[in-house]
């Protein structure tokens, strides 16, 4: 009978809620807009709000594209997506600095997640940073500026140079005049 109670207690325990629903996150923007190739910054603060301490907490950044066209590669927008931060004990708080790169232009989502590392219980999310991304206008699009202003330059050298030749090859082939006499 004991062995019985306590695999139903062992149980029940698998089956409790976990203390990462109580670890709500929050950005502290709603929105950015930026340009390709462009970097922009905004932070976290994840609140363990339960009534106990929770081990193991860890942040995690995603990018969502609102396009289905587009698609997005989260580590080409960050590469230090997961932090680690620690236990947070009944009422503190953590803030993460994050560090992004605009990599697509469209319209995203950019949102951190919040789990537990024993991987129990809920994931929570933060609200939605809406990320509108544009794309840069650049004098040198695809690198065509040096050849768009060197082919001229070097045309205008080639056709100097053949005339000159041609002068250099027409006094050499002139005859002789009368003071070399």
């Amino acid at each position: 009978m004991k062995r019985v109670l306590l695999v139903l207690l062992a149980g029940a325990a698998v089956f409790a809620p976990s203390a990462a629903a109580a670890l709500p996150v929050h950005l502290d923007r709603s929105s950015v807009s930026t340009r390709i190739g462009e970097k922009f910054h905004f932070s976290s603060t994840v609140r363990n709000t339960g009534p106990q301490a929770v081990p193991g907490v860890v942040e995690h950044l995603n990018i969502v594209s609102l396009d289905p066209s587009v698609y997005v590669d989260p580590e080409d927008w960050s590469s230090h997506r997961t932090r680690y931060l620690g236990t947070l004990a009944s009422g503190e708080s953590r803030h993460v600095q994050w560090t992004v790169q605009a990599v697509n232009s469209c319209h995203f989502v950019v949102y951190v997640a919040v789990v537990d590392r024993n991987g129990e219980g809920s994931v929570s999310a933060s609200n939605p940073l809406d990320t509108k991304v544009a794309q840069k206008r650049r004098l040198n699009s695809s690198g065509v500026l040096p050849l768009a202003l060197g082919l001229p330059v070097l045309l205008a050298v080639g056709l100097v140079a053949a005339r000159r030749r041609r002068r250099s090859l027409n006094e050499s082939t002139q005859p002789a005049t009368a003071l070399e006499e």
